[in-house]
């Protein structure tokens, strides 16, 4: 049976110990914000929402103020969730109760990173939330050692999701652009099958077209355990093309998805 999830801004120590514990769980002692970090920030312009089955912990997202620019914006900076509680939407429904909170406090963007090779990521932070991106970042974290991030460098995309932007509301409803429109967009890169993977083979230069596709393996995680360096061949791959398009005014806005050993993002002016 689905189990019924409900959503909590969290406050109280006790409860942000939870969380900590939770982070351990998901990635591990090395990478995890500790209570003392999460109490302080959720009294000075942060967030801490909890997803709760029953009186249990399951997943969380957790934001702290920023300013870049003479402008505020909530950082999302973690989202995790309990490998048993995961394709069950809580994700999609931490970021939507995360955005109602900054509305309601003031925000009008939040902004956050991941990791351009997790398509599930990309994903819901493109296609299910509406969020863009024009900001690629190389080795944003430097060298990490956790079992998600170790041997490849930690590039990052760096996603805006505006509150109550036009294109954030049309997500919310399930009307944002369909793939129908992006199929017809050209690949800035060919591949070719290997095993059950792809390995890039050519690229391909940007003019001056609409848009483009640009391919991403579907199974890094399983790819970064059987063929680590063809996941290494595919990160720099997409760091030279993902940053030549971001260089030429082209705007990170969708994740196609296929039957392929690959997905693509989804670049227009």
């Amino acid at each position: 049976m689905k189990p019924t999830i409900h959503y909590a801004v969290v406050t109280e120590a006790v409860s942000m110990r939870e969380v900590e514990e939770l982070q351990t769980i998901v990635w591990g002692n090395s990478t995890i914000s500790p209570t003392p970090q999460l109490v302080a920030s959720v009294h000075n312009g942060g967030v801490v929402i909890g997803a709760y089955d029953q009186d249990k912990l399951v997943g969380f997202c957790y934001g702290f103020a920023g300013y870049k620019h003479g402008s505020v914006s909530l950082c999302s900076h973690m989202m995790g969730i309990l490998p048993q509680y995961r394709d069950l939407n809580i994700g999609y429904q931490l970021k939507q109760q995360q955005r109602l909170w900054a509305i309601d406090y003031g925000y009008q963007k939040i902004t956050w990173t991941f990791d351009p090779l997790e398509t599930r990521n990309a994903f819901l932070n493109l296609c299910k939330l509406g969020g863009i991106v024009r900001t690629y970042i190389p080795s944003y974290y430097g060298e990490m050692a956790d079992e998600v991030n170790k041997g490849l460098p930690t590039d990052r995309l760096l996603l805006e999701w505006d509150a109550m932007s036009d294109r954030t509301l049309q997500a919310a409803a399930g009307t944002l652009l369909t793939s129908e429109v992006w199929s017809g967009y050209r690949s800035l890169v060919e591949w070719v099958p290997l095993g059950s993977y792809a390995r890039p083979v050519q690229r391909h230069a940007i003019e001056e077209e609409a848009g483009y596709l640009i391919p991403v393996p579907r199974y890094i995680h399983e790819m970064k355990k059987d063929e680590l360096e063809l996941a290494k061949e595919w990160r720099y791959t997409l760091r030279e093309q993902l940053q030549e398009a971001l260089a030429k005014g082209y705007v990170i806005t969708g994740l196609l998805r296929s039957e392929d050993p690959v997905h693509y993002y989804v670049v227009e002016k």
